[in-house]
């Protein structure tokens, strides 16, 4: 018997969860690859932007805007080492954000009954 909360057309298909794990200030974060859009190795922020008095950056990657900013409200103040690409969609809109890492492990997996899963997908389904 499942409990995930995966999208019920994928839920099916998988024994595990893919995930994304990305180092940031020497704290971690997962990420269901499905919501991933790219991984960028040493990136350039085109701008900053500050919002809440909190510094973040702008990757201008043809008409898209994609704001960078720090998983744990706090301020970017140069370039990391990578940037994790995520896609949200809310019925038929898109968007696009990123998260700046140290490091990056792109082959986690867990089984989909492990009890963390309900956490880690919930913010992208």
């Amino acid at each position: 018997m499942r409990t995930t909360r995966l999208p019920e057309s994928i839920a099916s298909l998988f024994d595990n969860l893919l995930l994304v794990e990305l180092e940031w200030q020497q704290r971690c974060v997962q990420i269901p690859k499905f919501a991933v859009y790219a991984i960028l190795d040493e990136p350039v922020f085109d701008s900053y932007l500050y919002r809440d008095n909190r510094r973040m950056g702008i990757i201008q990657q043809g008409r898209y805007q994609i704001p960078i900013l720090d998983p744990f409200k706090g301020s970017l103040h140069k370039e990391p080492n990578h940037v994790v690409i995520i896609c949200h969609s809310k019925g038929n809109q898109f968007g696009l954000f990123g998260y700046p890492a140290d490091k990056v492990r792109d082959r986690v997996k867990i089984p989909v009954q492990h009890r963390m899963v309900n956490n880690i997908v919930k913010a992208f389904c």
